[in-house]
């Protein structure tokens, strides 16, 4: 709906409203992980060493941990990633929470592409040719 005459543009009214922070404090805890486990989309906490980050200001992996959030298990994310997604995310000296969740369906369809069409390993410089 276009702003009435005199009432101010769009611009001004979307400007009022900013985020002050970039991350928000985790809120998930002990029973929100329990409840993908039970939800059948993680693996229990004594398979794959997961812990809850509830109350971090932002994700702080200690050096053998990757950040990874809820919205990637509901689709089908598991743990542990294929080396190709590890060798590329090391490559490119990024974490696995800096893709955006259509960059991992997007890293997992050209897996499958290799793997299951053409029958090889992906490979990096064919990704790079790709995207």
């Amino acid at each position: 709906m276009a702003p009435k005459k005199g009432g101010g543009s769009l611009k001004k009214a979307a400007a009022g409203t900013s985020h002050d922070k970039e991350w928000v404090p985790s809120i998930m805890g002990e029973t929100a992980m329990n409840f993908l486990v039970e939800a059948g989309v993680l693996t229990d906490q004594a398979t794959t060493g997961w812990r809850p980050a509830m109350g971090e200001p932002f994700p702080m992996p200690n050096t053998n941990e990757l950040v990874v959030f809820e919205d990637f298990f509901w689709p089908g994310f598991g743990l542990s990633a294929h080396p190709f997604l590890q060798d590329l995310i090391e490559y490119d000296g990024v974490s696995l929470c800096n893709l955006h969740p259509n960059t991992i369906l997007h890293i997992s369809i050209f897996i499958n592409f290799c793997e299951s069409y053409l029958g090889i390993q992906p490979h990096f410089n064919l990704f790079r040719h790709f995207f």
